[in-house]
C-alpha cells in the first residue's frame, strides 16, 4: 500500500513538472526578449545619452583643432597671428587686410588699421600689431623682407621682377595732390576716375578744390600711354602716336624713346614731344596713401612748337606700383626749371 502511495505521489510530481515547463519556456521567452531589447542599445546611443550637447562655439573650436591642430585653433579663435600661419589662417583670425602690398618675387605684406602682416612662400614671417605682445627679431622686420625681395629682383634674372600691363576696371578711382614749386604752401586735389575700359581707358578727371569745376576726360591705350584730352568745352588734344609713359613690361634698365606730334582740336596748331624713357630699380615709397614697393620710370622730355621755335626740355620721374595700377609719385620739372609733385591721396579698386 505504501509502495502505491509514493508510485502516486511521483506520478503527480512529474505531471506537475510536465505542466510547469510550457510556462517556464513563456516566461523565459519574454525575458530573452527583453534581454535581447537592452542589449540592442548601441555604445554611441548610450554615449549620447550621457554626453550634453555641443555649443557651436565648442563645435567651431573642435574642428578648427582638427583641421589646423591646438596651437594655431586657440590663436584663430583669439584672432592672433602666429608665425608660419597660412593666408588662410590670418585672414580666419583678422578678416581681410584694408590693403595689400606685393613685394616681388614671393613676398607680400597685408595692413590692416592697427599693424600689419609679412608673408614669404605664403607664411607669415612678421607680425607687428598695437594689441600684441609677441615680436620678431630687428632681422626679420617687413623692410627686412623688402629689402631681400628687391636684391632678387635687382639681379635681373628672375621674371617677376617685371611689372606687366595692368588690369584696369571700370570704377577704378584715384585721388591726387599736387603741388608747384612756385606756391609749394598750397596744393590741389584731383579725382581721376576709370569710367570706360573697352579699345581704350577713359579717365574722368575733376578738380575737388574748385566748386563750378568741370570733368576733363583723359583717353590712353592699355598702357596708360596717352591718346586724347577732351575738356567740357569740347577742347582738347590729340597725341599720335600715343605719347609713350611706359612702356610694359617695365624692369631694370629697359630703355624706349619715341616722337609724338600733339594737335589741337580746335586751333591745329601742333607741337612735337620727344620722350627718352629708362626704367630704374624697384624701391619703397612712401605717399599719404602708405608706403609701396614701386619700380621707378624716369622721363626726359622734348617740346618743340614749330611755329615759334621755342623748346622746352623737362624730366618726369614716377613710381609705377603694380598692385595699383598706376603711378603713386610722380616729380617733374618743366620750363624755367618750375617742379611739380603729385602724391597719391587715396585709392579704390574694383
Amino acid at each position: 500500500m505504501s509502495g502505491i502511495i509514493i508510485r502516486i505521489l511521483l506520478f503527480s510530481v512529474a505531471l506537475t513538472i510536465i505542466a510547469a515547463q510550457p510556462l517556464y519556456a513563456e516566461i523565459n521567452g519574454k525575458e530573452s526578449t527583453v534581454v535581447q531589447a537592452l542589449s540592442t542599445t548601441t555604445p554611441t546611443e548610450q554615449k549620447k545619452e550621457n554626453t550634453p550637447s555641443e555649443t557651436p562655439e565648442q563645435v567651431r573650436k573642435r574642428e578648427m583643432i582638427e583641421k589646423y591642430g591646438v596651437e594655431i585653433a586657440n590663436a584663430i579663435l583669439v584672432k592672433k597671428v602666429l608665425k608660419e600661419m597660412t593666408k588662410n589662417q590670418v585672414l580666419l583670425a583678422r578678416g581681410a587686410p584694408t590693403r595689400k602690398e606685393i613685394i616681388p618675387p614671393d613676398a607680400e605684406l597685408w595692413h590692416y588699421t592697427f599693424g600689419e602682416v609679412a608673408f614669404e612662400n605664403g607664411k607669415v614671417t612678421y607680425i607687428d600689431f598695437s594689441s600684441e605682445t609677441e615680436t620678431l627679431p630687428t632681422s626679420h622686420s617687413n623692410e627686412g623682407v623688402r629689402q631681400q625681395a628687391a636684391i632678387y629682383n635687382n639681379s635681373g634674372n628672375n621674371p617677376s621682377s617685371l611689372a606687366t600691363t595692368p588690369s584696369v576696371k571700370v570704377g577704378d578711382s584715384y585721388i591726387y595732390e599736387s603741388t608747384d614749386s612756385d606756391h609749394p604752401t598750397s596744393s590741389v586735389m584731383t579725382k581721376r576716375t576709370v569710367i570706360s575700359n573697352g579699345d581704350r581707358i577713359v579717365f574722368s578727371t575733376i578738380n575737388l578744390n574748385s566748386k563750378t569745376a568741370k570733368t576733363r576726360n583723359l583717353y590712353f591705350n592699355n598702357e596708360w600711354n596717352l591718346l586724347n584730352t577732351r575738356n567740357a568745352d569740347n577742347g582738347g588734344f590729340d597725341y599720335s602716336p600715343p605719347l609713350k609713359y611706359y612702356d610694359f613690361p617695365l624692369s631694370p634698365g629697359k630703355t624706349w624713346q619715341q616722337t609724338t606730334t600733339e594737335t589741337d582740336i580746335k586751333t591745329g596748331k601742333t607741337r612735337i614731344h620727344t620722350i627718352t624713357g629708362t626704367v630704374s630699380q624697384w624701391e619703397n615709397v612712401t605717399v599719404p596713401a602708405g608706403t609701396f614697393y614701386a619700380i621707378r620710370v624716369n622721363l626726359g622730355t622734348d617740346v618743340f612748337n614749330p611755329s615759334t621755335g621755342e623748346r622746352i626740355n623737362g624730366t618726369d620721374t614716377s613710381w609705377y606700383v603694380p598692385d595699383v595700377h598706376r603711378s603713386v609719385k610722380s616729380m617733374t620739372t618743366g620750363k624755367d626749371g618750375k617742379q611739380q609733385l603729385i602724391q597719391l591721396i587715396q585709392y579704390e579698386l574694383k
